[in-house]
C-alpha cells in the first residue's frame, strides 16, 4: 500500500462520503444457481461514515492509502482486492483511460462488520469519478457496473429506506419520513459474508415477525415502537452459531431498554433502535462496558454525500464512544 500524501485542496481532488448501513429486514429465500442467494432486506442508511479523496496523480495505477480514526477496524484486504480500488479499475477500463487517481480512505465503518462499508467505498469512487473524469454516466450505469462488484454497491449509490431483492441489486425505495436513531454495538472480530451464508443453510432461519409489508407500513408512518418490534434477520441462527458472543450482545442491547435490536446483515454489528436522541445517547452510555466500540448514529438520507475539502479533519457523522475491550 502505498501513501498518497498532500492535502485535499491539491490537484484538484474530490471528496465524499459514504455512508454505511443497516439491515431493518433480512430473509434469506434461497441459493441461486450463480451462487449467490435470493435475499429480501430492507437496507436502511445511517450516519456511520467513511470518508474518501479522490485525485489526480501522475501514474496509471490506483494509489491507496487507508487510514483508521479509531483503533482495530478488521484486517485490510490488499489494496487491489479493496473495492475502491476494483471501482475505480473497472470505471477506467469501460472508459478506456488508465485510472491515474490516489484514493486516501478515512475509515469508520467497520471492516467485515455487516454494515457495507467496503460496498460504501465502491459506490462513493464511482461517484467521484464520474465527477472528477467528468463522463457524465447516469446513476443507473453505475449501479450495474456496481452490481459487478458487489451485491450491495447499487444500494450505496441510492442511499435512504430501500426494500432489496435479487441478491440484494433490485432495488425500490421506501419512504421513511422520521430520521430514526441507533446504537451500535461494534466488535473487532469481522465475520466473513460467505461463511455466515454457507452456514446458514445449516441452521434454520428465525420465525418471521410478520410480514415486510408490516415493517414498510410502520417506516412510512414513523411508528418507532412499530419499528422496533419488526426488526428480523433471518441470518441470526448462523451467526450466533459462529459467535455465540453476538446472541447474548443482542440481548444485551435489548436489557438496557432498546425499542428493538437486531444484527446488521451477516453480523457481527449488533444496533438497537432507540425513541429520539436523548435516548439513544442515554442507552450507549448504559452499553460502553459490554462492546468494543459503540457509535450513536441517525438516519441518512443518502447513499454518497459530497464534501468541502476543509471537511476531511472532521469526525463526521456518528460519533463513537468508547473503544475498549469487550463483545
Amino acid at each position: 500500500m502505498r501513501a498518497a500524501g498532500g492535502d485535499p485542496g491539491e490537484a484538484g481532488g474530490v471528496m465524499v462520503r459514504a455512508n454505511a448501513k443497516v439491515n431493518l429486514w433480512l430473509r434469506v429465500k434461497g441459493r441461486r444457481r450463480d451462487g449467490y442467494h435470493d435475499i429480501e432486506t430492507i437496507f436502511h442508511g445511517i450516519g456511520l461514515a467513511d470518508d474518501l479523496w479522490i485525485r489526480p496523480v501522475d501514474t496509471s495505477e490506483v494509489v491507496l492509502e487507508v487510514e483508521f480514526e479509531t483503533r482495530a477496524q478488521g484486517p485490510l484486504p490488499a489494496p487491489a482486492d479493496n473495492l475502491a480500488t476494483r471501482a475505480a479499475n473497472e470505471l477506467a477500463a469501460r472508459h478506456g483511460r488508465p485510472p491515474g487517481v490516489a484514493i486516501t480512505i478515512l475509515k469508520r465503518i467497520p471492516i467485515g462488520g455487516g454494515m457495507g462499508g467496503g460496498s460504501a467505498d465502491a459506490a462513493a469512487t464511482l461517484v467521484a469519478l464520474n465527477r472528477l473524469w467528468e463522463l457524465r454516466r447516469p446513476r443507473p450505469e453505475l449501479a450495474e457496473l456496481g452490481a459487478r462488484l458487489g451485491s450491495d454497491v447499487p444500494y450505496c449509490l441510492l442511499g435512504g429506506s430501500a426494500l432489496a431483492t435479487g441478491r440484494g441489486e433490485v432495488l425500490s425505495p421506501i419512504a421513511a419520513p422520521r430520521p430514526l436513531w441507533f446504537v451500535l454495538g461494534l466488535s473487532p472480530e469481522p465475520l466473513l459474508t460467505r461463511d455466515v451464508y454457507a452456514g446458514s443453510r445449516a441452521s434454520r432461519q428465525t420465525r418471521q415477525k410478520g410480514d415486510v409489508g408490516e415493517l414498510i407500513a410502520a417506516l412510512g408512518v414513523g411508528d418507532v415502537a412499530g419499528i422496533g418490534a419488526r426488526l428480523h434477520n433471518g441470518l441470526e441462527p448462523a451467526i450466533f452459531r459462529a459467535r455465540p458472543a453476538v446472541q447474548a450482545a443482542k440481548q444485551a442491547v435489548l436489557q438496557a431498554g432498546a425499542t428493538g435490536a437486531c444484527v446488521s446483515g451477516s453480523g457481527p454489528t449488533v444496533f438497537g433502535l432507540a425513541r429520539d436522541e436523548a435516548d439513544a445517547r442515554a442507552l450507549a452510555t448504559r452499553l460502553e462496558p459490554l462492546f468494543f466500540r459503540v457509535v450513536v448514529a441517525s438516519s441518512r438520507p443518502e447513499g454518497v454525500e459530497w464534501l468541502e475539502p476543509s471537511d476531511r479533519s472532521a469526525r463526521g457523522p456518528g460519533a463513537t464512544r468508547g473503544a475498549r475491550g469487550g463483545l
